[in-house]
């Protein structure tokens, strides 16, 4: 199996520091997902995702898949889900059985059309339909885009090592808002602060950019996208818009504790 890759079979599977289910999560891995094996502990694979992150995964929540659903996962029939939470059903229709759950930035190929139902192909072979809507991120104003997707998230808990619906970390939620445009940061605060293709700019309060945060003078440890104005959403406790003008929405202790700004304007045109 070293060498290898898996391919995630569940909606979100969780990958941990240790090869244990009392280890700590440290991210999470979606359904349709592609992850480099590099060694193998009994029931446990210690594994590389796209962003180059590592952690070990419990195999019962992938599986090894075929060609078919790699050279379809791999080529253009294929649907990013783009609704925050759906299932695949084993007939098109909403009282078929249900056969897998799925998130947002689930990953699989399409098969057929019929009706609104997608006809998709699941990494263990199965096949299903689906009503759910595909990512679609074909608007001009990229700034404006990611904030009404970042807004569509409110209210989600958060999660340490989180990146889906099911519940978010801060630097999970910024990575998943900003993959959906095909902006790929790395997985970490301090990781994302420290991407070099990211500019470093003053706060100009520009919609999309990323602000980081500091608790003490050595180490970022949180991250919330601009909103413009004065305003960011990012998640602590929960999905939330907080201010750093003084009214409502003010959030004291990050308004004192900003360490940078990194903007997007190489993805925006």
């Amino acid at each position: 199996m070293k060498n290898s890759n898996l391919y995630v079979n569940v909606s979100v599977a969780n990958i941990y520091g240790e090869a244990a289910f009392t280890s700590e999560v440290v991210t999470q891995a979606l359904l349709g997902e592609s992850l480099e094996v590099l060694k193998i502990e009994g029931e446990w694979a210690f594994v590389k995702q796209w962003d180059n992150y590592e952690g070990w995964i419990n195999q019962f929540f992938t599986v090894t898949t075929d060609r078919k659903f790699v050279e379809r996962i791999e080529g253009n029939s294929k649907m990013i889900v783009g609704d925050l939470f759906g299932v695949v059903c084993k007939e098109p229709n909403s009282s078929s059985t249900i056969i897998r759950d799925l998130v947002y930035g689930n990953n699989l190929p399409i098969l057929e059309n019929k009706n609104g139902w997608k006809r998709v192909f699941l990494p263990d072979g199965e096949e299903g339909w689906t009503y759910v809507k595909p990512q679609d991120f074909s608007a001009n104003d990229m700034r404006h885009y990611l904030v009404q997707e970042a807004s569509r998230f409110l209210g989600i808990q958060y999660f340490w090592g989180g990146k889906s619906p099911k519940g978010f970390d801060c630097s999970g939620f910024v990575q998943t808002v900003m993959k959906s445009v095909g902006i790929h940061l790395p997985r970490d605060t301090q990781m994302q602060e420290d991407y070099a293709i990211l500019e470093i700019i003053p706060f100009e309060n520009k919609k999309g950019d990323l602000i980081f945060f500091s608790n003490n003078e050595e180490r970022v440890n949180h991250v919330a996208m601009s909103i413009g104005g004065e305003r960011f959403i990012h998640s602590s406790g929960f999905v939330k818009i907080e201010s750093f003008d003084n009214g409502r929405l003010y959030n004291d202790e990050l308004s004192k504790n900003v360490t940078s700004v990194k903007s997007i304007k190489r993805w925006c045109h």
